[in-house]
């Protein structure tokens, strides 16, 4: 537990990382002005530790509203105490936690001088928001609540950033919240807010090794954490690697949670495939070390996996337009094959050349003016933006001109808008009309015949879930090889002397012909197989 000197609490991550809220501090960057006291309950206590900071890392994207996380590091580590463990899932978010502080012990009060602590039970998030006022607003992934219905009990003015913490199955001090916000302090139906520690590790974590390392769990065997992870149905991903260490070498690695299409490597820890299926899933990473008893330990983040891009519905702008110093520039990309509206899931790919890209807003303007803000001033002084954004884009017709707006708010520093790429997935590609060919190709004995469609003035690639509607009149279909042989002569057995004694095929057949560019003449191949039985080619329709 530490004691911060604007007036916050906070806790040690790492022996030079405290944990605290975002609210209590202002940005990312160098800043030496926090003073860190630990080891003591009383404030005033000649054998407290003190430290100064030397770097602030505030959320990424933090703006209010959730997200309200912070890592201070100190310019010397304070070694030899113990760590208060983060959570690292959402399994410890019920029960009795206990929260700490020296804030004010009574609304309007004075801050303390000695160390309180005190015990409040969970309050699910229906029942927070149901508070009425500011709970409304309540961040469901984000933040938890604590408190008692009839008050008297809760953290207050002063308390912000410090622990909220119980033990877990093995006994141990787990943190799964951060004193955020609440209305007033112990009022009746006004809970206290707390950031969900657990929904933040992996954040915590890539962000704490980029200024001093990630938490080591007790018994010092870790695993590392790559961050959260974004990829792309069909595409495969670059290779996720893990490592562990603080056990006894080799290791045995599994996971959880991971995509369709993808899989580690027991071995070596590394995640390779191709995603097959869109969605988010929380991926958690278990590494076993070779000692008796064994050791384990796991990381989690999370994983996104976009839908693939839809032709027409997808395009980049890779012309290079300067940022210069307090400007605004806009790259536009114009989409004009892509029906109806964008998708929920849909994606701005960002690569921004920049000195300091705490000095920039980025935002999506759509087509009818409407502004969704990607990047707002976070990151310090760290440089340049690669980042695909995941943005609800449902609402928005997706044809038009859609621009990537950069506005540098502050001087000194200057860049350029590298590239772009927008894909509006969700969204559907252009309309391309079904094509019937109804006239009738006889079907000799023991011979082959083909029927024609030619498509032209469809663009792209069909679709994973084209239509192929077959009708054909013939006495012994268990004869019978059907085929759609594509333009490029690739061949998709639809039926392959099935059925037997039965007369007549009259079925659509789904088939996956996203490899195949729509235009060009399509083949319904027909060969009868055996002898005894004729018939036709009645009609058939394709749908791409």
């Amino acid at each position: 537990m530490v004691r911060l000197s604007m007036g916050c609490g906070g806790a040690l991550y790492t022996p030079t990382l405290v944990l605290t809220a975002a609210h209590c501090v202002n940005g990312t960057g160098n800043n030496t002005s926090i003073t860190i006291t630990q080891g003591a309950v009383d404030l005033q206590d000649p054998n407290r530790t003190t430290r100064q900071s030397n770097y602030v890392l505030q959320a990424p994207g933090y703006n209010g509203t959730g997200k309200d996380w912070a890592l201070i590091r100190m310019s010397q580590p304070i070694t030899g105490v113990p760590l208060l463990q983060v959570a690292t899932d959402l399994s410890l978010n019920s029960g009795t936690f206990t929260v700490a502080g020296w804030g004010a012990a009574s609304e309007g009060g004075s801050q303390q001088r000695y160390l309180l602590k005190a015990d409040v039970p969970f309050i699910n998030d229906a029942t927070c928001k149901a508070s009425g006022g500011s709970y409304s607003g309540l961040v469901d992934a984000e933040e938890i609540c604590a408190g008692f219905p009839n008050g008297g009990v809760d953290t207050c003015q002063g308390d912000s950033g410090g622990p909220m913490f119980r033990r877990d199955a093995t006994n141990t001090w787990r943190q799964v919240g951060i004193t955020s916000w609440g209305e007033g302090c112990a009022r009746p139906g006004k809970p206290g807010v707390y950031t969900e520690v657990g929904h933040f590790a992996a954040d915590i974590c890539t962000a704490a090794n980029t200024i001093g390392g990630c938490q080591t769990p007790p018994g010092g065997m870790s695993v590392s954490n790559p961050g959260n992870q974004t990829s792309t149905v069909g595409t495969a991903i670059t290779p996720v690697t893990h490592t562990a260490s603080g056990g006894t070498a080799p290791y045995t690695f599994s996971a959880t949670g991971l995509p369709a299409g993808v899989q580690i490597n027991a071995s070596t820890g590394q995640i390779t495939g191709t995603p097959t299926t869109a969605g988010t899933s929380n991926v958690t990473v278990t590494a076993t070390d070779s000692s008796s008893p064994a050791k384990t330990a796991s990381t989690s983040y999370s994983w996104t996996v976009n839908s693939a891009p839809i032709p027409g519905c997808s395009a980049t702008n890779g012309t290079d337009f300067a940022i210069n110093d307090n400007a605004t520039v806009s790259s536009p990309i114009t989409i004009s094959g892509c029906a109806g509206n964008a998708g929920t899931g849909s994606t701005v790919e960002v690569h921004i050349v920049h000195t300091y890209i705490g000095d920039l807003l980025v935002e999506l303007v759509a087509p009818d003016g409407t502004v969704y803000t990607l990047h707002n001033r976070a990151g310090g002084s760290a440089d340049n933006i690669n980042q695909t954004y995941t943005v609800n884009l449902s609402g928005e017709v997706a044809n038009g001109t859609w621009n990537l707006r950069v506005n540098d708010n502050a001087s000194a520093d200057t860049g350029r808008i590298d590239t772009w790429t927008l894909n509006l997935g969700g969204g559907t590609p252009p309309t391309c009309a079904p094509g019937t060919n109804g006239t009738d190709v006889n079907i000799p004995d023991n011979a082959t015949v083909n029927s024609t469609i030619a498509i032209a003035s469809c663009s792209g690639n069909a679709s994973t879930a084209s239509k192929v509607e077959v009708h054909i009149v013939h006495t012994y279909i268990g004869d019978l090889v059907v085929t759609l042989v594509a333009p490029d002569g690739s061949t998709y057995v639809l039926h392959n002397r099935a059925g037997g004694s039965a007369d007549n095929i009259n079925q659509t057949y789904t088939v996956n012909l996203s490899s195949e560019a729509r235009n060009g003449t399509w083949t319904l191949r027909v060969q009868d197989a055996a002898t005894a039985d004729t018939g036709r080619i009645d009609s058939w329709t394709l749908t791409l």
